[in-house]
């Protein structure tokens, strides 16, 4: 039995769907018991037409390594691992080994679950769900996006450090508190040659992570005692109008926030990027992105992907465009995951 083909996204201009709900929302657009958001994107048909990225059968891992960074930023704890030599009572089974973790899903390469923000002004999470339903019942948990198979898609490989240097443009600071704005991110995807199509992930590369991995212990220690400042893609409505009018069901990048951290700063403030409209209340807490993406529209966010070697091969076969599989973990109400993700060319 083929399965229906899910609604198309309607004009930006027209959001929000229900105008009782916060700004930009989408809810109701695949039903009003909604658990899966932009995922709903990817069909059968999708995945199949996703699968004809897969040209070399080339393998590369998008997972950062669980314990980096070593001192989390955001406050959170690091990450604890214990071998556990496991031995029978009786002295059998000696050369048997458990092992335990210890980690918030926060802490390295991640997928941001529809339960992670809200929309702050109006304390709604995807669908109007309030935080009382969340902490009582497992609606719009990480569990569901793993039950029905996970992300298959595919990717649109970005890489902002080497297109800027294609355009002999000044480098940038991975590790400061700068944008990315619309402009460069139309640029990037026009000069890759790339269209976009309904379902795609995006995946873009700031040089975050190997910017940490050149740091010191010293350096590191520092880094996540200072306030959160990483570049990221502008919290603007212009930005939020490209990645819906783009089709994207996901976005992913590899600094901590997708979009620019801080969260909250003179670039948030009423009247800012938004040339003068009314946004008080959204913003409240900062997180446009986060807002609009998981509580709006049900659009999935990646963060501290590993794509260091994705975009360097992307570079040597000049193709900006892979099979991505990433399933999450099934933990039921998870917010969420490790992404387990893979990308083939």
């Amino acid at each position: 039995m083929s399965q229906p083909q899910p609604p198309k996204r309607p004009p930006f201009s027209s959001l929000p769907l229900t105008p009782s709900g916060p700004p930009g929302n989408a809810w109701g657009l695949y039903g009003a018991n909604d658990e899966l958001g932009a995922l709903n994107l990817l069909t059968p048909q999708n995945t199949r037409l996703a699968a004809q990225e897969i040209q070399l059968g080339e393998r590369i891992s998008l997972d950062w390594s669980l314990h980096l960074p070593l001192y989390p930023s955001f406050s959170r704890p690091p990450f604890q691992w214990r071998l556990h030599h496991k031995t029978h009572p009786d002295g059998t089974f000696k050369t048997v080994n458990d092992d335990y973790l210890h980690f918030n899903t926060q802490g390295s390469s991640q997928w941001d679950g529809f339960r992670h923000y809200g929309y702050q002004g109006a304390k709604q999470y995807y669908g109007g769900r309030t935080q009382e339903e969340v902490e009582a019942s497992g609606v719009i948990g990480i569990d569901r996006v793993a039950h029905v198979g996970g992300i298959t898609t595919r990717g649109v490989i970005l890489d902002y450090p080497r297109w800027r240097r294609k355009k002999g443009l000044e480098g940038v600071e991975a590790l400061s508190a700068r944008s990315i704005g619309v402009e460069e991110l139309r640029g990037m995807l026009e000069d890759v040659g790339v269209r976009t199509r309904e379902g795609d992930l995006l995946l873009l590369r700031t040089g975050f992570t190997a910017a940490y991995e050149k740091l010191g212990e010293v350096e590191k220690k520092e880094f996540a005692d200072k306030p959160p400042a990483f570049l990221g893609v502008e919290s603007s409505k212009d930005v939020l109008q490209w990645i819906w009018e783009s089709g994207f069901a996901a976005v992913a990048g590899d600094a901590p926030s997708f979009e620019m951290s801080p969260l909250v700063g003179e670039h948030t403030q009423p009247g800012g990027l938004w040339k003068g409209e009314s946004w008080e209340e959204e913003m409240q807490g900062g997180g446009l992105l986060h807002q609009w993406c998981l509580a709006g529209w049900g659009v999935m966010i990646g963060e501290m992907f590993d794509l260091e070697k994705l975009c360097e091969r992307a570079e040597e076969l000049k193709r900006y465009t892979c099979f991505v599989s990433s399933v999450p973990l099934k933990v039921p109400g998870g917010v969420a995951s490790p992404p387990n993700a893979v990308a083939i060319f």
